[in-house]
């Protein structure tokens, strides 16, 4: 089982420094140090958005120096979303994930 306390952590602290405009790359790998060669598990992700509309996936994947990918326009009620609108959100959580865990998998996070 992974470690969901290690990952609310990660999302708190990388959200704060983001916000005081300071995060740049060296200082993200350096907050994802304490997290090399440990069961990191993003299900304790809080689902925090910084005041620019960010996940933290999305800001760690625009520190790295990636392109976040766009997200799709979607109503805000997901209740009401058609399936079409269903597939283009799962492409797009699939994208982000898979960019995520290569930026992850580069600084020792199993």
């Amino acid at each position: 089982m992974g470690n969901n306390a290690a990952f609310t952590a990660f999302e708190h602290t990388v959200m704060a420094v983001y916000e005081h405009g300071v995060l740049d790359k060296p200082l993200l790998e350096k907050l994802m140090e304490p997290y090399r060669d440990s069961d990191i598990d993003s299900g304790g992700k809080r689902g925090l958005t910084s005041r620019d509309g960010l996940e933290v996936e999305e800001i760690v994947i625009k520190i790295w120096g990636l392109k976040v990918p766009e997200r799709p326009k979607l109503p805000k009620d997901y209740r009401g979303w058609t399936e079409q609108q269903r597939q283009a959100n799962e492409e797009h959580r699939e994208k982000l994930h898979e960019l995520f865990n290569h930026i992850t998998d580069e600084a020792g996070w199993c």
